[in-house]
């Protein structure tokens, strides 16, 4: 693995940017920053404005000296790390496989990091760590912000191994712990099956609607993480979440008024099992009430603080999908 270095930008390596938010960060940073991009394959369809390089995210568990060789001379020197590696939660009924796969992507991969970072003399000055806000577990109505318990359920304990395996890179690294709540986008898989049935006269309350869903725009989200990545002062847990939570019927209403369609008809929680599987009762049913305290307590402001701001842009007619 080996770099061009004329370019006078910083650089920033991004780990699994093939997804939403590892693409609209590239293209938000492309201008200021030099990006490398680690993929399992380098397969020609990578963002546009980055540079791709073959990794192997199981290295370390693999004991490949001779790869975190290679990936900490990528590493070294670089400005920033972004590691969102891991499987898609979504993507599986949530037998035992699909756990496994869940769990050790993201330990496996985020381990190989830490390790190749450890080799560097100078490593990233900034790493920001991917999380989620299942880490808090189903909490009913109980405000929480980052400073509050974490869970105990399956994606709860993802969600600490995770976090754990990237602990060590604070010792040489700005850390900073990013707690991704429910991204909505015109292309996030989340936000268009909440709108489909909307769309279709038969939304509704999933589950009753009552659970508190921690969402974002993928626009405050891609701004957040620039925040965060150039804010010198970050550091630690931060909560992404707007900082007006809503619950499920309150976003799938906010949806209906911009499409003046009705909101009534329920998915109840026994039909959502029969359906998703243990998907269900990880992503749809918990309620989680998380507030983005540090985040404002740094000064960002978002520009969709509540869900009919979100609803609004998501679904204005002259950009719908």
């Amino acid at each position: 693995m080996e770099l061009p270095t004329l370019d006078a930008r910083p650089h920033l390596v991004i780990a699994g940017a093939s997804g939403l938010i590892g693409r609209r960060l590239i293209a938000e940073l492309q201008g200021r920053w030099r990006v490398t991009v680690l993929t399992r394959e380098v397969s020609g369809a990578e963002a546009t404005g980055a540079t791709p390089l073959a990794w192997t995210p199981t290295a370390a568990k693999d004991g490949d000296r001779a790869h975190l060789e290679g990936l900490s001379r990528v590493l070294e020197g670089a400005g920033a790390l972004v590691n969102l590696a891991g499987s898609p939660i979504a993507a599986g009924r949530f037998g035992a496989e699909h756990r496994r796969r869940i769990r050790d992507s993201r330990v496996d991969s985020t381990t190989t990091l830490v390790e190749a970072a450890a080799r560097c003399e100078r490593p990233p000055a900034v790493w920001l760590q991917a999380s989620g806000t299942s880490i808090y577990g189903d909490r009913g109505d109980e405000p929480l912000d980052e400073r509050s318990e974490l869970g105990n359920d399956f994606l709860a304990e993802v969600g600490r191994a995770w976090e754990q395996a990237a602990a060590s890179a604070a010792a040489r690294s700005r850390l900073v712990i990013c707690r991704t709540g429910i991204v909505l986008d015109r292309e996030a898989e989340a936000w268009r099956r909440l709108v489909l049935p909307v769309r279709l006269f038969v939304g509704g309350p999933i589950g009753g609607g009552r659970q508190w869903w921690p969402w974002i725009h993928a626009s405050d989200l891609t701004r957040a993480l620039t925040f965060l990545l150039e804010h010198g002062e970050a550091e630690g847990v931060f909560a992404l979440t707007a900082p007006e939570p809503a619950r499920q019927i309150d976003l799938t209403r906010a949806a209906a008024r911009v499409l003046r369609r009705p909101a009534l008809v329920p998915v109840p929680a026994f039909a959502l099992r029969i359906v998703f599987g243990g998907m269900a009762d990880a992503l749809l049913l918990p309620s989680v009430r998380l507030l983005p305290t540090r985040l404002l307590e740094h000064g960002f402001a978002f520009d969709y603080p509540n869900a009919t701001s979100a609803a609004e842009e998501l679904l204005a007619p002259a950009r719908e999908s």
